[in-house]
């Protein structure tokens, strides 16, 4: 039998705001920059990794204070914790998978608070002087293949549940055995008749899965 395995994207996410979008327009260049930057992204003239790239080179403030300034404008999901602690209380594995950066992350989701939860994200050396420097997990054109890790852990037997929202959760949501989406990834999953359901926040997740786990399991897949 299958065991579920939880992945979640993070910003807009598990954060109900964009981090990198708020770090780019403003701590960064500003919002014409940004805007300039996802024309090209439609386009197909940029990658997201570039794009990311870009963005958080203009970003010039210490860490310490950027990280002051998110904690306070940014809120998390209101259904994040209670998803988390069903995750844990169910011993069923929650990996958030970001395009963003694990310092980013600990800020919000800190390890000493949630020591059950496997973050896999790129990483950021904050330089006031250079500018912020992107350091990627791959070479592909998100800097973090999603969809590897969903494949990877669908090898070793489990049955994958991705939540995300986003132009880097596309491949993960083409893997993934289940799918909750919002916001453009809903839209992409939609012109592409990928199964999916719509959520509007992680509490809608939990309680779904909740309700899951108390009626009969998918067809070869354990009940968590």
């Amino acid at each position: 039998m299958r065991r579920l395995h939880l992945f979640c994207d993070f910003d807009g996410t598990i954060t109900q705001h964009d981090t990198l979008v708020y770090l780019a327009t403003r701590l960064g260049a500003g919002p014409d920059f940004v805007h300039h930057v996802g024309e090209e992204i439609r386009a197909g003239r940029m990658s997201l990794r570039e794009a990311i790239a870009a963005e958080i080179r203009t970003v010039r403030l210490p860490f310490a204070e950027v990280a002051r300034i998110l904690r306070q404008e940014i809120p998390l999901d209101p259904g994040f914790v209670a998803l988390a602690e069903w995750s844990r209380d169910r011993s069923v594995p929650l990996t958030i998978l970001s395009a963003g950066f694990h310092e980013i992350i600990e800020l919000f989701v800190p390890k000493a608070d949630f020591p059950w939860i496997e973050v896999v994200a790129n990483r950021v050396d904050p330089d006031p002087v250079a500018g912020w420097q992107c350091h990627f997990r791959d070479p592909g054109p998100y800097g973090n293949d999603k969809r590897k890790h969903l494949t990877d852990a669908q090898e070793a037997g489990a049955y994958c549940l991705f939540v995300g929202d986003g132009l880097s959760d596309r491949e993960a949501a083409e893997t993934a055995d289940r799918v909750f989406a919002k916001h453009s990834l809903a839209e992409y999953c939609r012109e592409r008749a990928i199964p999916f359901h719509e959520y509007a926040t992680l509490e809608e997740v939990r309680t779904f899965l909740a309700e899951e786990s108390a009626a009969p399991p998918l067809k070869g897949v354990s009940s968590p």
